[in-house]
């Protein structure tokens, strides 16, 4: 199965999505190298991280506001985001996921940066910073009364709903970040940014996110998809990203174009015919990491959360640092 953020890393770098994507597994308990690797590929950055804690609340109180006719109260939204911003901090400064019996998924006190585990650390400029990132994002977008009066005339509301269709030799998957359904309107795709600058646009993924929910809503649509979704062509559908940091509150609209979409098939094809050449629909076991070429540019390098497993190509220097840091708990 692929992404449309897996497509990206494979073209990035097809080494990076070898491990992401095939060696990660959070089911393995008993490999030192996969729950290494797995380890490594939840890894995030400061600035990442302020904004995967943005999502969260949205996509927790936000659709329950929405759904539900609740008031939306932005103190509360904050408060919440406070609270997993303060367990969330400690979990990874003390590096409570380098624990034998930590869990790495469906936990949500865990969290690992990347600055911890292979940079300086970070500095206490860059936490309260991240802080209010935080508190700023919520607070323009929930105090942007236009924007959430509209989506309280919305039917219903989905966020981070996994779509699923095939295309071609794979599956492919697409999680927006939110998803409002109108009784007499298309549905319209929100992709929520938490940048300092926002200067890049994002219309490509959202052109994949209405691809992947036409796909899903003419063949097989979820249970709670709303009776009207197939009356609509994707042309009609609406897309806006939404800068949540900035000050002038940014919403970029994209229209759903013919050429977009041929674009969006061609760049998927493409990356598709590369991934089947490389072995990326075989299993594990049939692979290494010798069969994925690593990226031309050192940058990308510099920020790769396996940087120090795809130097040596070692199993036994994954398995030397799962051993150290068992150690180091010790």
């Amino acid at each position: 199965m692929i992404s449309v953020t897996g497509y990206k890393q494979f073209v990035q770098c097809e080494r990076l999505w070898f491990y992401k994507n095939i060696v990660a597994d959070s089911r393995v308990k008993n490999d030192l190298f996969r729950r290494e690797v797995t380890l490594l590929s939840k890894l995030q950055t400061v600035q990442a991280w302020r904004g995967t804690i943005v999502d969260n609340i949205l996509s927790k109180y936000l659709v329950l506001a929405i759904n539900n006719k609740y008031p939306v109260k932005k103190d509360y939204f904050i408060e919440q985001a406070l609270a997993m911003f303060d367990v969330q901090l400690e979990y990874a400064v003390s590096k409570n996921y380098r624990k034998p019996d930590a869990v790495l998924t469906n936990n949500p006190e865990f969290n690992a940066f990347f600055e911890c585990e292979l940079g300086e650390g970070i500095s206490d400029g860059e936490i309260n910073q991240a802080k209010d990132d935080i508190i700023t994002a919520l607070t323009n977008i929930l105090d942007d009364k236009n924007f959430i009066d509209y989506l309280k005339t919305a039917k219903y509301v989905i966020s981070q709903r996994p779509l699923i269709y095939n295309f071609d030799r794979f599956s492919v998957k697409a999680i927006p970040d939110f998803i409002a359904f109108f009784d007499d309107g298309p549905p319209h795709i929100f992709d929520w940014k938490v940048h300092t600058y926002g200067t890049a646009s994002y219309d490509e993924q959202l052109i994949a996110y209405a691809v992947a929910l036409y796909k899903v809503g003419t063949i097989k649509p979820h249970a709670d998809f709303p009776a009207n979704i197939s009356k609509w062509k994707i042309q009609d559908y609406k897309l806006t990203e939404y800068q949540l940091l900035h000050k002038d509150r940014i919403k970029r609209d994209y229209d759903v174009t013919d050429d977009k979409i041929e674009a969006f098939g061609e760049n998927m094809s493409s990356a598709i015919i590369r991934m089947h050449i490389a072995g990326a629909n075989k299993k594990y076991s049939q692979l290494s990491a010798d069969n994925f070429s690593t990226t031309e540019y050192i940058e990308h390098c510099q920020r790769c959360p396996f940087q120090k497993i795809c130097k040596t190509n070692s199993y036994e220097t994954a398995n030397k640092y799962a051993v150290r840091d068992e150690h180091f708990q010790d």
